[in-house]
């Protein structure tokens, strides 16, 4: 009982210090954007708040580590705030921060001896299509710029993999991350409805908004700029953070953290609304009807009642949704009648052309932006390498689908509350890559890497938890129970 206790009082301590440790980065991060003069330009407050950051996990030790990556997840409010190193080559200051952890984990040597790290079998199929896209770059008629942005873009999957793995252990790892990822998506939501509604807020951050004011799209749907982001694809962040409600709400189970949790998941529907991606609407009624599917119940009819109330004040609200509707209803039909849905329809056509003409691939960069991560990939590195790619989307999908819906059998959950909302957001992820194209900014790719990360270490420490439970455990233990 004794050293029972001690354990307690060790992780209660370290909890402690954790917390403390972000929150006093954290806030010296706000004192120098806030404080800063107006004059001030964004990549000055970048290198100060990353450097605090990479002092922290240099020196902080394995603590250090573990901070490191709550703060990196923080940083996916960042937006499109990068580092130009050529044309089509831009550095986003959360892949600096992801590469030092992974260094510094390196560096641990005993983390890595006491931790099974390992790669999924689709990430070891890739590898040699990655290194053989770079052929073009022999002939010398290719912009390694290019190439290389969308080389690291899946390269990252890597350490993101490997950091998690080994920072994932405990239940308060797995709160504080995906905690911090859920606050920056809701720093998102917020900005963005901010500007839509307040377009004057720009004055109070005249280095980090340019352009606050809505636009009407081509149909009149007025859609709101996410200016602080940098574009309305900062929506992309709430369509994978907001199902994370279903578990934080009950992780942190205070009153006041409830109801900011609720209204957080709120504001994140409506900045999807407003952010006016019809994909991404198409992609919330497929969460909520998957939740309905997977055992959502009585929950599923709160969350589908506040998308519908969510819709409903805005098309009341916002001019035009009837018309933003209509050619919604166009694209499912085959038929776009919009200018943009016609330029993705060229593009989706073309690049299963030039796969056609070209089944080996043209090599790293040569399809453009298809808006389809499927499809780019089949045409930059061949038919095999697109299989490989939606073959492991679809087989990870099928085995969290089958955890969780075989889970549901049982009185508490053993697969625990965790997979669930996981389950909706790499339906999320599945969306976004087969009809957006994240691949060609990392701002884009490392959300949806994060939830394909959180996934993979999910089912993974799941399998493993069962097959302890097999060997040592009774029938009636749930070994995985501090993920519940």
């Amino acid at each position: 009982m004794r050293s029972l206790s001690q354990s307690i009082i060790a992780n209660n301590s370290r909890t402690t210090v954790l917390l403390g440790g972000a929150l006093r980065v954290a806030a010296v991060v706000l004192a120098i954007i806030y404080l800063a003069p107006q004059s001030a330009d964004y990549r000055e407050v970048m290198i100060i708040g990353g450097a605090l950051i990479a002092g922290v996990i240099v020196l902080g030790g394995e603590w250090g580590i573990r901070l490191g990556f709550v703060l990196w997840a923080l940083s996916m409010a960042i937006g499109y705030r990068t580092f130009e190193v050529k044309k089509d080559l831009r550095i986003h200051p959360a892949e600096v921060l992801l590469w030092l952890l992974f260094t510094c984990v390196l560096a641990h040597r005993r983390l890595i001896t006491e931790n099974r790290v390992s790669l999924p079998m689709w990430v070891c199929l890739s590898m040699p299509f990655w290194l053989f896209g770079w052929w073009p770059l022999i002939a010398g008629d290719a912009e390694w710029a290019g190439m290389l942005s969308e080389f690291r873009s899946f390269v990252i999957f890597i350490p993101l993999l490997f950091v998690a793995q080994i920072v994932l252990k405990q239940k308060q790892d797995w709160r504080y991350v995906l905690t911090a990822f859920f606050l920056a998506s809701t720093w998102i939501a917020f900005m963005g409805s901010l500007e839509y509604w307040v377009p004057s807020v720009m004055r109070l951050f005249p280095a980090f908004i340019k352009s606050a004011k809505a636009e009407a799209a081509a149909d009149g749907f007025v859609r709101a700029q996410f200016s602080f982001w940098g574009n309305q694809s900062a929506t992309f962040l709430c369509l994978l953070a907001c199902p994370l409600a279903l578990v934080l709400i009950r992780w942190w189970r205070g009153l006041l953290a409830r109801v900011a949790i609720v209204t957080s998941a709120v504001l994140q529907l409506v900045a999807i609304y407003i952010g006016g991606f019809r994909s991404i609407w198409l992609m919330v009624v497929v969460q909520v009807a998957a939740g309905c599917f997977f055992g959502l119940r009585k929950r599923g009819l709160v969350v589908a009642a506040l998308c519908v109330l969510v819709a409903a004040v805005g098309y009341q609200l916002i001019p035009k949704t009837e018309e933003r509707v209509i050619t919604t209803i166009a694209v499912l039909q085959g038929a776009p009648i919009d200018h943009s849905a016609l330029v993705r329809q060229e593009r989706a056509l073309g690049a299963v052309d030039h796969i056609v003409e070209n089944p080996l691939g043209s090599g790293w960069h040569s399809a453009g932006w298809v808006h389809s991560d499927f499809l780019q990939v089949g045409a930059n590195l061949g038919i095999l390498a697109a299989l490989i790619f939606v073959g492991g989307y679809l087989f990870t999908f099928w085995k969290l689908a089958v955890t969780v819906k075989t889970a549901s059998a049982y009185p508490r959950g053993a697969a625990g509350e965790l997979g669930f909302p996981l389950l909706l957001s790499f339906i999320g992820v599945g969306g976004l890559l087969a009809t957006q194209g994240v691949e060609v900014l990392p701002q884009l790719m490392l959300p949806v890497w994060f939830i394909w990360v959180m996934v993979d270490v999910w089912l993974r420490q799941r399998s493993e938890a069962t097959e302890l439970s097999y060997a040592y455990a009774p029938s009636n233990f749930y070994p995985a129970a501090n993920l519940q």
